[in-house]
């Protein structure tokens, strides 16, 4: 009787590839779709760290030391400077990497939250290793450059340094020489230094460099500087209204 229904079922199944015409896919179908998986989980597990040294490099220059000075609360400048779009790009890269990993050989072996757990863990320990070569930072100064409005999904900091009275001023070098330089502010306001600040590592002290100041209101648009920073990213108009 087991036999009977064994050929029983080989019949019915030649007679269905006879009746539908079902014909074998190559080799090379099967090999196709094996390296296009591999290559998709892999380009899913690069662009997931790749979103991490961005999204570190953006956390961790985020002004976080002057926040107070600025007059705003902790959550109030975390939530408004947040990188949300790298910080979603992880998570979602990570989703992506399971579904196609999953789909390989073995790969549908481990559980689900394995395979995210590993994607997220190989993403931060080599979007770390990014960010500490200097190479999240230069990816996100190539989109600042090339991507327009990229600054609205990123978060801004340009309201933050329309501060003077406050001790923070943003602008652009006009001049610069022997004396202190001069900077317009971002309202078009020209700025007279005065002071021996700290410079930090990367500003170019050159007329159109954008940049960043500590320091004290002394009089009608006389600051004295005590910290220079670099600017990063586009000028939002009108970012305080």
């Amino acid at each position: 009787m087991e036999q009977k229904n064994k050929d029983n079922c080989i019949n019915c199944v030649m007679s269905r590839i006879k009746d539908e015409k079902i014909k074998p896919k190559s080799k090379w179908t099967f090999l196709f779709h094996d390296y296009s998986v591999i290559a998709i989980s892999l380009s899913s597990l690069l662009i997931g760290t790749i979103s991490f040294s961005i999204f570190l490099n953006t956390f961790l220059t985020n002004d976080w030391d002057i926040y107070q000075q600025a007059g705003q609360g902790f959550w109030e400048h975390a939530i408004k400077t947040f990188p949300f779009l790298w910080f979603i790009f992880l998570i979602l890269f990570a989703f992506s990497f399971y579904y196609t990993f999953s789909s390989t050989e073995k790969g549908y072996h481990y559980e689900q939250s394995v395979i995210i757990s590993l994607s997220v863990i190989i993403s931060l320990l080599f979007g770390t290793m990014m960010y500490l070569s200097g190479i999240g930072e230069k990816v996100d100064d190539y989109f600042i450059q090339t991507i327009p409005h990229y600054h609205y999904v990123t978060g801004n900091h340009t309201c933050l340094w329309e501060n003077p009275k406050g001790g923070l001023l943003a602008g652009m070098i006009v001049s610069t020489g022997t004396e202190p330089i001069t900077v317009v502010d971002f309202q078009g306001n020209t700025w007279n230094t005065i002071g021996s600040p700290i410079i930090q590592e990367g500003v170019k002290n050159i007329p159109g460099q954008r940049i960043k100041m500590i320091g004290i209101t002394r009089g009608n648009f006389v600051f004295d500087i005590k910290e220079i920073r670099k600017w990063v990213g586009e000028v939002e108009p009108n970012p305080c209204q």
